[in-house]
């Protein structure tokens, strides 16, 4: 008991609670030395929406607001090489954005926007776009991204993809892998995974999220378990279910972090000790 105790107190969690709903919940793809440990989330209610990034090295919120060039059908689709990038809609009857905007991380301001263009990919220097006309083909266009002005520069090979943030592999219930990772969870818990279970190996531990019955419980929830090396249980919890959220069930994890939603309005940045 006393191992186990000291196991539990190795690790570090911070909660950050939010005044609004978590909705989506990005890291840098193309990542600079100033963002590969930040996240960036969208936040929104029915009436409301707002931008905030995550500085998870340090667990603080950098900024967190609206701007007053966005709407509520404004929309974060990106985050790259220091740009979070939205597209703007005219409301749900134009499913063709209107416009593009920039948001540069490190001042939580907007860098620049583009009339009419949708974003199509980009190098993490150079951005490719569309736009639409009546009268003529899709028309593509590049730019800078740094400001958003017209270039000629051809996209090249991604350099330098994000190796820090990783996603759990999905395994479904046809999955080869299925019936020896939920007899490991059964033994471990007591308790019977049901329907897919994310599995993730971090440095020397393995990560588990998985829905399961609570005790009296005739509804599933989610639950997080987290082992080490030696199969010593590190974390085992269950968090909230139910939850009406596209960023809710995500976990990216790096070599000592895991990131999660606990609730609908709360990250928790989970700090493993060191194998």
């Amino acid at each position: 008991m006393a191992n186990q105790l000291l196991i539990w107190h190795l690790l570090v969690s911070h909660n950050l609670r939010f005044t609004l709903p978590i909705w989506r919940v990005l890291y840098d793809s193309i990542p600079t030395p100033d963002t590969k440990s930040i996240l960036v989330l969208e936040l929104r209610n029915e009436t409301k929406v707002e931008w905030c990034a995550v500085n998870t090295a340090i667990c603080q919120v950098l900024w967190q607001h609206t701007f007053s060039e966005t709407d509520w059908w404004t929309s974060l689709i990106g985050f790259y090489a220091g740009k979070i990038l939205l597209h703007a809609y005219a409301g749900k009857e134009q499913p063709a954005p209107k416009e593009l905007l920039a948001i540069d991380m490190l001042s939580g301001k907007i860098s620049w926007s583009l009339q009419g263009c949708k974003f199509e990919q980009t190098d993490g220097i150079t951005l490719q776009t569309t736009r639409m006309h009546p009268e003529h083909p899709l028309i593509w266009e590049r730019w800078s991204l740094s400001d958003g002005q017209t270039t000629t520069s051809p996209l090249l090979p991604i350099i330098q993809e994000s190796t820090l943030w990783k996603l759990p592999a999905i395994h479904q219930e046809t999955s080869p892998y299925y019936s020896v990772i939920r007899q490991f969870i059964q033994k471990t818990t007591n308790k019977t995974p049901q329907k897919a279970i994310n599995y993730g190996e971090i440095a020397g531990h393995i990560l588990f999220f998985q829905y399961l019955y609570p005790a009296n419980a005739i509804t599933l929830s989610r639950s997080i378990l987290v082992v080490n090396s030696t199969k010593a249980v590190l974390m085992n919890e269950t968090i909230d279910s139910d939850i009406d959220s596209t960023a809710f069930g995500d976990c990216f994890y790096s070599e000592h972090q895991i990131i999660y939603l606990k609730k609908l309005d709360e990250l928790v940045v989970l700090k493993l000790p060191r194998p």
